[in-house]
């Protein structure tokens, strides 16, 4: 298993540095036997973990540790001096004024740790499975981009270091190696966000670099409140078993924090929402499988110490306004990545509600969020890339024709948002999940239940209709084009498409032998407790929550039948006229729906301050 684990962390560091002198030729089986091999070894691992697994490392890795800390604060100095960014200097000189503190005062005995347990193997799959596939996405996406040769290698082997570091912040049990690893995914970021060099991309470039910075301020913070209070080793397992001491909730408040950053919940939205300025496998790569599932990760990590505590619940009505403010902010968009990204925030921020009330089924509930989301926006964020790199669509408003242009595209999208609202999916099963615990939680907790069960209820109303409004014009037809064919994108493309397609109707048919033998267990693992999952007849129980699985079944079978009727059927010899028109043909406009949320952006960020303000308060008194 240790042979696994090694391939997992070094693979894409090796792999990496070949492809920024490799060949053309030798650079794409590269990355396809590479993309193979990391699946396959998130598979072993997986399957080889049952209990946590804890390693050492020698005395020399945990000085090369605080070397690449050291140094990799001075590159965000440099940056800071080069770009004139009088707060990205600021926060570089505190994170290494407090590293340097940390540092000087850490016991020289102490030995750093990695701990893998069920939850890391979990983001192992979805990290290396899905990051693989947009790394053979990319292989003909970065060849159309207007670089060097030299640039589209670099972006090559930044994925790979990418996926690498991901990996290893994931196993981190020592808070300073997790401090290395976190702020290594925010250079990483840095770098991609301003791939393209143009000033909006250096700005957003920058946006991300110093809000994710007070992320990594956060953990440092916390390492130094566990330090004076004289917990012992800085790991999370010692964390952990500390759970209820005094003065222990600061520092889990400052580490959600950090979360809560790296999961771009509001005011700290900006950063993800500039990520789409950058090339379309970045956005997946941020917002689909990796770095903001660092967001719901922290959280699940520190559920068993942070449930019932006032800074769950400060969590808690802060990601319930998250999800509906950022629903209601993505409704307002034309822009198809904004749409998915504004989307994507909201449901980071109910992954996060899960996680923070902490209860098994919630967990659950938080897990298959997490997997089912990472799939399906995956999916999503590819066809965006594909909608601009083969169709030049950039807008939902142009999309009224691709059923005809590019009906295969206009299906699988058609899918994709089907897997993130609808039954028989996983998204729907988490919501589900998540509607049922918040009623519970509202006889319990009265005002503030209430208060989040009508937020995520209303914000999941306002997904539904944002998720149908975009649907309408994916199957929308002019009847123009009465023989439709499958356009051909290539073969880098079209197989990267035909494997998450696969992926989302393989889990969904799975999903009962997913939720007994792979979310269950995972959950168990976090909470410190079985999860029990029943099937008894047509019905699956989990914990106290029912799943009726016969609507589940007949929806499986219906729905690929009304998605082929409506894009697919033709009507031969009809004129095509809007409803409540009298018959008359109009021009219909995606516009026509449009609103601005531009005014309350400033409330919603400014209602944001004041949660996290909250989330000290609760911890400090």
């Amino acid at each position: 298993m240790n042979f696994y684990l090694t391939g997992l962390y070094f693979l894409p560091l090796i792999v990496g540095g070949i492809l920024l002198i490799a060949p053309a030729k030798i650079s794409r089986p590269l990355v396809i036997l590479s993309s193979l091999i990391l699946s396959v070894l998130a598979l072993l691992v997986f399957f080889s973990v049952s209990e946590p697994v804890y390693f050492s490392v020698p005395h020399y890795v945990s000085q090369l540790v605080a070397g690449a800390d050291v140094l990799m604060l001075m590159y965000f100095l440099w940056v800071a001096l080069q770009r004139k960014s009088l707060l990205v200097g600021i926060l570089s000189v505190v994170q290494l004024a407090g590293l340097l503190y940390i540092l000087k005062n850490l016991s020289g005995g102490e030995t750093l740790q990695f701990m893998v347990d069920r939850l890391s193997t979990f983001m192992f799959l979805l990290i290396n499975i899905i990051s693989g596939i947009i790394a053979v996405f990319t292989l003909r996406y970065i060849d159309e981009e207007e670089c060097s040769a030299f640039r589209k290698k670099f972006f090559m082997a930044l994925l790979f270091w990418f996926i690498g570091a991901m990996n290893l912040v994931v196993s981190a049990d020592n808070l300073e190696y997790f401090f290395l690893f976190f702020e290594l995914t925010t250079l990483a970021s840095f770098l991609f966000i301003g791939f393209r060099k143009d000033a909006v991309s250096v700005q957003n470039a920058i946006t991300a670099l110093w809000m994710n910075q007070l992320g990594g301020i956060a953990i440092l913070a916390a390492i130094f409140f566990i330090m004076y209070n004289g917990y012992g080793e800085i790991t999370f397992t010692n964390l952990l078993a500390h759970t209820g001491a005094d003065g222990l909730l600061l520092p889990l408040a400052l580490l959600s924090i950090a979360a809560l950053i790296k999961g771009a919940q509001l005011p700290f939205s900006k950063w993800l929402l500039g990520a789409m300025v950058a090339p379309t496998p970045v956005s997946a790569l941020l917002h689909s499988s990796t770095m903001v599932k660092i967001a719901p990760f922290i959280i699940l990590r520190l559920s068993p110490a942070i449930k019932d505590t006032p800074v769950a619940m400060v969590i808690v009505g802060l990601t319930g306004f998250v999800f509906i403010a950022s629903a209601i902010s993505a409704l307002s968009q034309d822009n198809f990545k904004r749409i998915l990204a504004h989307s994507t925030i909201a449901l980071l921020a109910l992954m996060i509600m899960m996680g923070a009330i902490g209860t098994p089924v919630t967990i659950v509930a938080a897990l298959v969020l997490v997997l089912f989301h990472g799939i399906s926006k995956c999916m999503l964020f590819l066809n965006a890339g594909i909608l601009e790199r083969v169709f030049h669509l950039k807008q939902s408003s142009d999309m009224d024709r691709l059923s005809e242009s590019g009906p295969f595209t206009a299906l699988v999208m058609t899918i994709g948002f089907m897997s993130l609202l609808l039954p028989p999916f996983g998204a729907f099963i988490g919501k589900w999940l998540s509607i049922e615990t918040l009623g519970a939680l509202a006889t319990e907790k009265k005002l503030l239940g209430a208060l989040v069960l009508v937020a995520v209820a209303g914000g999941g109303a306002v997904l539904s209709l944002l998720y149908f409004k975009v649907m309408g014009l994916l199957i929308n037809r002019t009847g123009e084009k009465d023989q439709l064919r499958f356009e051909n994108t290539g073969p880098y493309y079209s197989a990267t498409i035909y494997i998450l397609l696969g992926l989302v109707l393989i889990t969904v048919a799975g999903l009962p032998l997913l939720l007994t033998y792979y979310f269950a267990p995972v959950a168990a693992a976090v909470h410190g407790s079985p999860v029990p999952v029943l099937n008894e007849g047509w019905n699956l129980f989990i914990g106290t929550m029912r799943i009726p699985l016969l609507p589940m079944l007949i929806a499986f079978f219906l729905l690929p039948v009304t998605i082929l009727l409506a894009m697919f059927i033709r009507f031969r010899h009809a004129d095509r006229a809007k409803e409540y028109m009298c018959g008359e043909k109009i021009n219909y406009s995606f516009s026509s729906f449009y609103f601005s949320t531009d005014r309350a952006i400033p409330y919603f960020s400014a209602a944001g301050i004041l949660f996290f303000i909250a989330l000290i308060a609760v911890a400090l008194i």
